[in-house]
């Protein structure tokens, strides 16, 4: 057990096993808390260039996709609902930035195009996001960065696992 002074200068008792639960519920309420705010920085930033953060990162992995995706890959890869997929790309579609195409294997599947004017626009984009990108690690040393980078990529590997995966190597 050991004390610590609080914000008004007084002493508390601080119980010896509750540093170890306090970081990792720090770590978590840090990453949700920045990642929301991030967000929300770069939503306000597109927002004044007439397209939303959702809109954007739809146009983005259209764009960086290999072959045409359907409205399902895209709503997965981006971890949305397929309803708001399908909500985001009906306003794309409306403003000429994507076009859905017929598969030719599967007349159900609908693949998201992106128009000529969605590819300008995503160029454009690209370098404001990536302008803001720099301006908010712009606080963090490099080696930092890559330390952070390589924990939360390491992280995101574990979490990719499968039930029986996880249960093998110990997580919930």
């Amino acid at each position: 057990m050991f004390f610590e002074f609080t914000g008004g200068n007084s002493l508390r008792m601080v119980d010896e096993s509750r540093p170890a639960f306090d970081i990792d519920e720090r770590f978590e309420n840090a990453l949700r808390n920045t990642a929301m705010a991030w967000r929300q920085v770069l939503d306000r930033r597109l927002r004044r260039l007439g397209v939303s953060r959702v809109g954007w990162m739809t146009i983005a992995a259209a764009m960086q996709a290999r072959s045409p995706l359907s409205q399902s890959n895209l709503a997965d890869g981006l971890a949305m609902s397929r309803a708001a997929m399908v909500q985001t790309i009906d306003g794309l579609v409306k403003n000429g930035l994507v076009k859905r195409e017929s598969s030719a294997t599967d007349r159900r599947l609908k693949r998201v195009v992106v128009t000529e004017a969605g590819a300008h626009l995503y160029s454009l984009l690209r370098d404001e996001v990536a302008a803001v990108r720099r301006q908010m690690l712009a606080i963090v040393e490099r080696e930092k960065l890559v330390h952070l980078t390589e924990l939360l990529e390491k992280l995101q590997e574990l979490l990719r696992f499968t039930p029986a995966e996880s249960q093998r190597v110990g997580l919930p």
